[in-house]
């Protein structure tokens, strides 16, 4: 029986519990393992997550459907029919943030079957995800990485999928994925009366959502931040394990950077979930919203600072070793790309076994081809990003100024007319231009540096820009009074002070920025946010500038 049912994600935590703790958690495992082997339980829906994909059809009525019109997040009433199983009375309604798509496309659904009715359960589950994978064109980034999440012992929902249909109409293929309720906890915790938060966009500074606990105060979560931000790094590392597992958080972080999870906690604040388990006082993260899994093959695996937990463990030297292990031990017994490669196939398999028609059997093999050229890409980046020399910080001369080079482009939202490099008054430059469409675009470097208090400078030349939000008409005095719009200079993931509307000859644009302790890697960004317009970027001039 694998020591994820008990709650304790590794016999061992990174931050070397005192003896009579380790021994409390050691006969809490031990007491686990007994009753579950006892019991001969096997998880809820079991054989739903590796039976034959089904169909799943709902019936909205008219009043339910007129009050999903006004709220799409209420649940209403609903009859969910699969196979000769008929299911009345369950509650249903629309969910997703970046992916939510109206009841008049192919939206994605909360199902629960035990909202009216008590104790109806769906192949032994009480509530059910229906994706509509409108941000993974694969439909197995979530099944995939998932997997990976719980082989690294890492608490993370089982996914499958099926066809689903509502009020007669096909919607096609859905990845189903079950909800992280007690159900979900129970395979993983003894005790599941604790508090679990979800977060949008949120760090644990924040109040978070919360589904599940008795105490609403969260001052389980102040605690966690409070011990999170003790400026005596070797009391923080002594104290993270009363309050985090640790070790668990250590594997959650590197199999968010292995699968390039973008959208997850470490990198953007966001698709996270936090148990805290009873039986052990702390918190473990679960594994939650990776439609976005192997998107991005070139992500670096050493981990951005931005958010409060990786920066209080990575602060600490101890953090920095524990951290660089587990990737090379994940990468090593986790990240294997036969295991991965065959799952790949068997799911694809299983879709082209229930395709309907040639040509989805055709697209069903198309996201297989895909998410294996997506693995194969991202395991020989991360070979190479581990067998590469450990970068150094960038230096500095005795006069603390760093010029920068290595610059490549981003492209975001829209698509920018030209993004190119031009010799302009005799300087080359980064020159990037809208065209009558919303763009924002890039010019970007990334450079490792230490702690401490940093400028990032540089002349930029401006025509004809009109910001995306043109509110305020700059001025000769004041260049930069839009900050965020128009083009300028910052730091990746700062909101940026400086900003160029209309037209403006050569100025010096700042942006301040601080490096909290320990070395960390910055990026550096020269964008524009603009409708029309153009800019370039003297790049003899834009350098980094260390502050005392």
């Amino acid at each position: 029986m694998s020591a994820r049912r008990t709650g304790l994600l590794s016999p061992k935590a990174a931050g070397s519990p005192s003896p009579r703790t380790s021994a409390r958690r050691f006969i809490i495992a031990l007491l686990a393992c007994w009753a579950v082997s006892a019991s001969g339980a096997t998880s809820p829906g079991e054989a739903f997550f590796t039976d034959p994909i089904r169909t799943i059809a709902i019936q909205v009525d008219e009043p339910g459907l007129e009050v999903l019109k006004k709220n799409d997040r209420s649940y209403v009433h609903a009859t969910v029919t699969e196979g000769t199983n008929v299911f009345r009375d369950v509650g249903i309604h629309l969910k997703g943030m970046g992916s939510f798509r109206p009841f008049n496309e192919k939206p994605s659904f909360s199902v629960k079957f035990d909202r009216y009715i008590e104790k109806q359960r769906f192949h032994g589950l009480t509530k059910l995800m229906l994706n509509n994978a409108s941000q993974d064109g694969t439909y197995l980034a979530e099944l995939l990485a998932t997997q990976m999440f719980r082989d690294a012992g890492v608490p993370a929902a089982r996914v499958t999928h099926a066809f689903v249909e509502v009020n007669g109409r096909a919607l096609g293929l859905y990845v189903v994925i079950e909800a992280m309720n007690k159900e979900f906890l129970r395979q993983y915790f003894l005790n599941t009366r604790g508090n679990l938060y979800e977060a949008y966009l949120q760090d644990i500074d924040q109040k978070l959502d919360q589904d599940g606990g008795i105490d609403d105060t969260q001052a389980d979560l102040k605690r966690l931040l409070k011990v999170c931000q003790l400026t005596d790094r070797a009391e923080r590392w002594r104290q993270l394990p009363d309050v985090l597992d640790v070790d668990g958080y250590l594997s959650h972080l590197t199999v968010e950077l292995f699968t390039s999870h973008t959208d997850g906690y470490a990198m953007n604040r966001n698709n996270y979930r936090l148990y805290h388990d009873p039986s052990t006082d702390r918190f473990v993260f679960l594994a939650h919203g990776i439609d976005w899994a192997f998107a991005n093959g070139g992500i670096s695996i050493r981990p951005q600072r931005n958010t409060i937990v990786t920066r209080a463990i990575l602060e600490t030297p101890e953090g920095q070793r524990a951290y660089r292990a587990r990737s090379r031990s994940l990468f090593t017994n986790v990240f294997q790309i036969a295991v991965l490669t065959n799952r790949v196939n068997e799911a694809v398999a299983r879709l082209r076994k229930a395709a309907r028609n040639p040509n989805e059997a055709n697209d069903f093999e198309g996201y297989g081809v895909d998410m294996r050229n997506r693995i194969l890409a991202r395991h020989k980046n991360i070979s190479d990003q581990l067998a590469a020399p450990e970068p150094k910080p960038l230096p500095f001369g005795t006069n603390g100024v760093a010029y920068l080079a290595g610059w490549y482009t981003k492209k975001g939202r829209g698509e920018a007319g030209v993004i190119d490099q031009q010799k302009v008054d005799d300087r080359m430059t980064l020159h990037v231009r809208a065209e009558k469409r919303e763009t924002t675009a890039s010019w970007r470097t990334k450079v490792l540096l230490e702690e401490g208090r940093y400028t990032l400078e540089g002349r930029a030349r401006a025509s004809s820009i009109v910001a995306l939000t043109n509110k305020v008409e700059p001025t000769k005095a004041e260049p930069n009074k839009e900050p965020g719009y128009g083009a300028g200079l910052r730091v990746s993931l700062d909101k940026r002070s400086n900003a160029l509307i209309g037209n403006q000859d050569w100025i010096l644009l700042q942006h301040e920025f601080v490096v909290a302790p320990g070395e960390d890697e910055k990026e550096m960004v020269c964008e524009l946010r603009a409708t029309e317009g153009e800019v370039w970027f003297d790049v003899s001039t834009l350098r980094l500038v260390r502050r005392p």
